[in-house]
């Protein structure tokens, strides 16, 4: 059964179109991938069809009757329609120059990439598998096609006739996959394309669901293939991810996951495909963090192909929104408690949104992390709708990663629709299997000792199994905080001397007080030393508004400025700060477990968390079978 997005039959398809839907979906292998009416450079084909030994197809539906051709010739159709109203005559294009009018809107894309086109040989500048276009005549026959003078404009093997069409119904797979092929021009045997041929080719034809691009390996071409130097990859969501970005509708929708279901990437996703498709459309991205704003902007207001993604797309962290409507905040020491603050903040931000200009206000919220708002923070989400009740309002979360005293709630409350709109994902993609067990292990609820209490607003998804495995995380334990730094900056050199470059890793702390400055101080100068430059992301407020994926060094960042983030390694210095994670405030112990669920599931390959003491948590760690120990010498880095 072929991969269908979307995955569920189109209610706004015609008879003809579900009909082939039906026999694409049931008779092709489920390594093939099968779209229905995707943008393709702005274009909309019928069909798109991409398997890896088969090449790409488009394939356009036509359901006119014989009887409704009025005129034809091989680039225009006049024909006659009737729709509610007097008969009347339309031109439209033929259906075969529609499809090869898809077809060379991404010829040149396609061939740009060096990975799927030919580099050396007589094909030089080719691409490595075959393009085609066809056509479904789902109303019309063969026969009258002939007795209608149609046949000669649109002959078979490229077209086929109703009849033909319900004789595919009974097709076996490698029968429709012949029969597809007889429509493309010109067909060629190719070795299989690779996964990341795949990508790249998902990622020219939908830009919206690019996650970033990557140098290529040998790997990511067929064996033999010579690839040059300055290869790269499109990384995309995978098949699941599209599913659901690309089925999302309009309207309040909530997404809840675990950590590493793709959530981010899903939500921009989103972002990128509104702001594709709807010229003036504002969209506004808010979210918690400084730092994990900044991060958003940077991913989407680089892309130089893309420049409507920086004019129509807004991301800003919660309060530098409220800043840029009030013009100031109110001071915090006015006021008794956080929740107490953040209720006036809502207030004063909803009384404005209230007066805003229609003009003013956004066609399109999306909140990333909603875990960490305070619940009438979501009521000013829906105030800056232009169409608060049916505007287009998407939220994310997780409650295991829920790291602040929040008062509990219901969506209703703050007038987001809910019911039936929900969607969870369970599938973690970012971490290892090592690295997923023994982050839950941290933070599952523990008989007897810590519950951590589930929250109808924000439910904990248990993450399924990773999908890849790798090693153990490292538990690093040293007789005091400087020899803890000592082996951290032993365990960078050697992760640099294996290959991993300074913006793969990260120094994750929890805090560090003016006692801990030294000592900090002498770890950055010390990466120096070893040629490793760092990127201090939280120094100050400054440089966490001003963070960017662009720039290069080792990144450094407290545990909850790295929400939302992910780095190919973690280190975590000084664990034994999440002591509180054994209070016997079962709250308080709560939110610590969150915080050092999210710190470690940061990592996509390798965690190493370095502490010292005989502190519950590092015992804890200890003993549950889930980390390699490491007692650490002083040994100094030469």
């Amino acid at each position: 059964m072929a991969q269908m997005i979307p995955d569920s039959e189109p209610a706004r398809a015609s008879r003809g179109e579900l009909l082939l839907y039906k026999v694409l979906r049931d008779r092709l292998p489920d390594n093939y991938i099968v779209w229905y009416e995707p943008i393709v450079k702005g274009l909309h084909p019928d069909f798109v069809i991409l398997g890896p030994d088969f090449g790409l197809l488009v394939i356009e539906v036509k359901g006119w009757s014989a009887g409704q051709i009025e005129e034809a010739n091989n680039n225009f159709f006049r024909i006659k329609q009737t729709k509610k109203g007097p008969t009347y005559s339309e031109s439209q294009q033929s259906p075969l120059r529609q499809g090869k009018g898809y077809i060379d809107a991404v010829m040149d894309k396609l061939k740009g990439e060096a990975i799927l086109a030919h580099h050396t040989g007589n094909y030089q500048g080719k691409l490595m598998f075959p393009t085609g276009f066809g056509a479904v005549m789902s109303n019309i026959t063969t026969s009258q096609a002939h007795d209608h003078n149609i046949y000669t404009l649109l002959e078979q093997p490229q077209v086929a006739y109703r009849d033909e069409l319900l004789e595919w119904e009974d097709y076996s797979d490698e029968e429709l996959i012949q029969r597809l092929k007889a429509m493309f021009k010109v067909s060629f045997s190719f070795p299989a394309l690779t996964n990341d041929q795949i990508s790249t080719i998902k990622g020219i034809l939908h830009p919206a669901i690019v996650i970033k691009k990557k140098p290529a390996t040998p790997d990511s071409v067929p064996e033999g293939v010579e690839l040059p130097s300055d290869s790269s990859v499109l990384v995309t969501l995978d098949i699941d991810q599209e599913k659901l970005a690309r089925s999302m509708k309009d309207g309040h929708r909530l997404f809840s996951g675990v950590a590493g279901s793709g959530k981010t990437l899903i939500l921009l996703s989103r972002a990128r495909a509104i702001a594709n498709r709807l010229t003036g459309h504002r969209v506004l991205i808010l979210c918690f963090n400084i730092t994990l704003a900044s991060h958003l902007r940077s991913l989407l207001h680089s892309d130089s192909q893309n420049p409507q993604y920086q004019e129509r797309i807004e991301i800003l962290n919660f309060h530098a929104w409220a800043r840029s409507l009030l013009g100031s905040l109110p001071n915090p020491r006015e006021f008794r408690s956080d929740e107490e603050y953040d209720k006036c903040l809502s207030a004063r931000v909803l009384s404005i949104l209230q007066q805003l200009p229609l003009e003013q206000k956004w066609d399109s919220v999306l909140v990333d992390e909603a875990h960490t708002f305070s619940p009438d923070w979501f009521l000013c989400c829906v105030a800056a709708l232009k169409d608060p009740q049916d505007g287009v309002l998407l939220v994310v979360s997780d409650g295991s990663q829920s790291l602040y005293k929040r008062r509990k709630f219901t969506w209703k409350s703050v007038g987001i629709k809910a019911q039936g709109r929900s969607e969870r994902l369970n599938q973690n993609y970012r971490n290892t299997q090592e690295i997923l067990t023994a982050a839950w292990s941290v933070v599952k609820p523990a008989s007897g000792e810590v519950k951590v209490e589930d929250d109808v607003t924000f439910p904990i998804v248990e993450p399924s199994a990773a999908l890849r495995q790798g090693a153990k995380p490292v538990l690093h334990l040293s007789r005091s905080k400087d020899e803890a730094v000592e082996a951290l900056i032993n365990q960078v050199r050697s992760l640099s001397e294996s290959g991993y470059a300074p913006g793969d890793i990260a120094i994750l702390y929890r805090w560090y007080r003016e006692k801990d400055k030294p000592m900090f101080d002498e770890m950055l100068k010390r990466l120096s030393d070893l040629g490793l430059r760092s990127y201090w992301i939280t120094e100050s407020d400054d440089t966490k508004r001003e963070y960017s994926v662009t720039k290069p060094g080792i990144r450094v960042l407290t545990s909850l400025s790295s929400l939302g983030l992910e780095f190919k390694v973690v280190l975590l210095l000084w664990a034994e700060q999440f002591s509180d994670c054994c209070n016997s405030d079962r709250e308080e112990a709560a939110m610590a477990r969150r915080q050092l669920y999210v710190a470690m599931t940061r990592a996509q390959d390798e965690l190493h968390l370095l502490g010292s003491g005989s502190t519950r948590i590092l015992q804890e760690l200890q003993q549950s079978q889930s980390f390699e120990i490491l007692q650490e010498s002083a040994t100094p880095v030469k």
